[in-house]
Parts: C-alpha cells; structure tokens; sequence
C-alpha cells in the first residue's frame, strides 16, 4: 500500500510501517503523519484511507484504499450525489390530497384522501398551510373522514441491520412515504405540586395518542422516560419531574407515521374552521377520487443541505425509496432503492468496492471502500450539474452542522468541507480540504475499532496535508 506526499523522491521506511511508503521534500515535516496513525490500524486493517489532489487527479496518499468499511453516515454522500443526480437538483417531493366524491356547496363527499410520495420534510406547519388553502378554496366540511395513503412506499418500516433497541429513538423513526415531523412529536411535560402528576401537552395536537401519566411532581431531580405499551396507540409516562423545572420535553417516535399525519391533518382543518365528519383510516386513493390540491417541498438541494450538515437520516431513507419508486418502478422498497443507487455508482465508474442497504447509514451492513468514496467526491466535484449543491451541503469545519464544534480556532477550521459518520466502533470523514496551497484534496477517511483514536489521526492528517502539495516553502510563502 502506498502513501505519496507531495511529488518528490525521498522515501522512509520505518517499522511497523513496512507497508506505507511515501514521497516527500520534508520528511520530518510529513513523520507526523505516520506517527499519528495508530498501531492497530497497521495490523488488523482498522483504518482505510485515500487522500486525492482534484488538481493533478493523483492519490497522494491512500493506505487500504480498496478495503471495504461499514461508512456509517458516509453512505449520505453516496446517496446525496445519487439523488442530486437522478431527481436533480430541483425535485420536489409532493402530498397530494383527493376527494372521494363529488365537491358541492363547500362540502366534500367520499371523504379527503390524503396521499404521501415520500416527503421528509412534510411539518405540522405545512398542514396548517394546506389547510387555510381548502379555506380559501371555500371548503368548509368533510364529511366520510380522512383517508391517509401511504402506499407510494412499501410497509417495511424499519431497515435490515437497524438494532431492535434504536426503535423509538428519534435518529431511527419508522419510515413511511407519509410522514410527518420527522415521524416523531413532543411530550412538553410541567410541574405541579409535589407529590401530584405533572401537566402533559402533545405536540402537535390531534396525533391521538394516549397518555398513561405514572409520572410525579418531587423536590429530587427531573428523570423522566416515556415508553410506548403494546397495540402502539398508548405510552405510559413514568418517573418524575423536579418542581423547580419549568418544563421537561421528550421526542417520541409515532408507531403509525400515516396515521399520525391524518390525524394532525384532521385537527389542522377543524382549527381552520372546517369541520371534519368522520374518522382517520387507512385506504389507497381510487381510481375515480378528484385531485384537490397538491402540497410540494422545497427543492432537493435544500433537503440534502439539511441532510448532510445535520444527519437526519430519516431524509436518506425517503430519498432511497423514492430513487428505488423512480428509477425501478413499483413501490419504493430499500431493496430497488439500493438497486438504483448501486446501477449509478457503476454507471459512473464505480465497481466491486460498495455494498448498498440503506440511505441513511444506519445499518451496519453497507459497505465502501475509501478509494470508491473518493472517486463519488470528485464525480461530484467536476458534475457542474450538481456540483455547488453536494459541495454547500456539506459541514464546514469549525461553522456549521456536525463539524460546528470540530475544528475551531485551528488552520484547518473553513477549509473542511466534509461529513461525518458515527455507529459503535466506526469514525468516517470523508469531503474535501481546501489547502493553502490552492489545491483542493478529496479525501475519506474510514474507521472501524479505533474509537477517539480514529478522530485524532482525521486531525491530525487533515492539519499536515493543510500545505499540500506544493513545496512546503512555496505553500507557506503562498500564505504570508
């Protein structure tokens, strides 16, 4: 395995580095990187990197560059430069809504059906928006209730390889091509009197669900924990609130997201004024239902922004299910989602060095190597189609998203544009360094078993290669 540095002549071996040799004008200036990488990772393959100058389209430094390593939430840049790619930047995911009957005198008959294609980002605002439209559109009842339809997606919630404790979890929601809020509301929960149960408020109204409140007011600390019983209609409150804490808020996930978003959009209407008769149930649209109205999302390239800089991994798992509707045809399904993604990366180049089962990263079954990674950032770099969009989507060290508190007040803060990837016994970095020297280097950095030890080596490798690659004196000088 080969490490370059900068294109000049002297070559170090050294032990435990029999397999990494590498070229370089400043030797003692570049050892820093071959002390900071931890020993494990040179003998068991812990550690797989590959550092490419988009300049000269060289590898200046890689070590295990073709070894496959579980990503984490590196897999979003396979699947953002996918989405950018085939839906294009501007896409909108849209929620149509249907009426089940004739429309007469403001009143619609059949009932409204309510229809998901996918939508992330559909919130509690959007229904209220959606809402003062059937307003102006001089709808003022319903009657045959709301149907909610989310049968763009199949009905498999939860991806293969998610562990059974993160259900529940807010970074870990139930998928459905009907969602709402991220598929998750507030249990906003106040103190009263020691001794009597606390106030409990759910948020947003109507997501009919029961509370089973257990909890109590007490002078100790706040210690609160909500969990769902069987049947998912009913959570019981448990634990206790201090009396001097003004309120206590806890995410929970919905069970039934189409459900959930029914029954939100049901109280949106009523609070607009239009009176809704009937139930939320599940159905598909019929043949003969009437389009009302359709709700669209911002663009894509604004939900990628979203996705990359905060992992909201419920984002890359609609967006996958949409690729797998789009591009294979049929309900969208982690398999053809998958299916389609794979057939990108080997339309644009790439084989035999990813494994691909979800959007997200969450699953600890994906798979890529550095070297593959590295070749997905330059296609993205030199796409001018996509290439700003996937590039400002990305966190930037020391500013913004996950790599706002990393990076800060060193050499290296502003000019990391990267994302990062977290699961047990796995570290990823992979994006682009922006050097002194003018260059701009994409790299990735994959680690599985290093724990903090794979941060410090990021670190440390992204400080040194800050001058490259041009001379060290002629990098420094550059920058006076």
């Amino acid at each position: 395995m080969i490490i370059r540095i900068c294109a000049t002549s002297l070559v170090l071996t050294v032990f435990f580095f029999s397999q990494i040799v590498f070229s370089q004008s400043n030797s003692e200036h570049y050892q820093k990187i071959l002390e900071s990488v931890p020993r494990e990772a040179l003998s068991n393959g812990k550690l797989g990197v590959v550092v490419k100058s988009l300049s000269t389209d060289e590898n200046i430094f890689q070590y295990n560059p073709d070894k496959l390593f579980v990503p984490a939430s590196n897999a979003k840049v396979l699947t953002s430069v996918a989405a950018l790619s085939i839906l294009k930047p501007a896409y909108r995911f849209k929620t149509e809504f249907y009426s089940g009957g004739d429309v007469s005198n403001g009143v619609v008959h059949g009932g409204l059906y309510m229809k998901g294609y996918g939508d992330p980002t559909l919130g509690t605002e959007d229904l209220k928006s959606v809402a003062r439209e059937f307003k102006s559109l001089g709808v003022k009842e319903i009657k045959g209730g709301i149907i909610v339809d989310d049968s763009y997606f199949d009905a498999v919630r939860y991806g293969k390889g998610w562990k059974d404790k993160w259900k529940g979890d807010a970074f870990s929601p139930p998928i459905s091509a009907l969602s709402l809020n991220y598929n998750t509301f507030l249990i906003k929960v106040y103190p009263s009197k020691v001794g009597r149960i606390p106030a409990v408020v759910l948020e947003p109204r109507g997501t009919n669900v029961n509370i089973i409140n257990k909890a109590v007011t007490t002078n100790k600390g706040t210690k609160l924990t909500a969990v769902w019983l069987e049947g998912g209609k009913t959570i019981s409150l448990n634990g206790r609130i201090s009396r001097k804490t003004p309120s206590y808020v806890i995410e929970v996930t919905t069970r039934n997201p189409s459900m959930y978003s029914g029954s939100a959009f049901k109280r949106a209407l009523e609070d607009a004024g239009i009176m809704v008769r009937g139930y939320v149930t599940q159905g598909n649209v019929p043949g003969w239902a009437s389009i009302l109205y359709s709700h669209f999302s911002n663009p894509l390239y604004l939900i990628i922004a979203e996705f990359n800089k905060e992992s909201v991994n419920i984002i890359g798992e609609n967006i996958i299910k949409t690729l797998g509707a789009t591009v294979m045809g049929g309900q969208g399904t982690w398999e053809n989602g998958a299916r389609a993604v794979s057939n990108f990366l080997v339309k644009i180049g790439i084989k035999d060095s990813f494994e691909i089962v979800d959007g997200s990263g969450l699953s600890p079954l994906n798979r890529i190597s550095p070297s593959a990674m590295t070749e997905v950032l330059q296609y993205a770099f030199t796409n001018p189609i996509i290439a700003s969009d996937f590039i400002n989507s990305l966190s930037v060290a020391g500013v913004d998203g996950t790599l706002k508190k990393r990076f800060r007040r060193s050499e290296v803060q502003g000019r990391v544009k990267a994302k990062t990837g977290h699961l047990s016994n796995v570290n990823a970095l992979s994006g682009y360094l922006f050097t002194k020297s003018g260059d701009i280097l994409a790299f990735s950095i994959l680690a599985n078993g290093l724990g903090s030890k794979a941060t410090s080596f990021q670190n440390n490798l992204l400080a040194e290669l800050l001058w490259c690659c041009a001379s060290d004196n002629d990098a420094r000088d550059s920058s006076l």
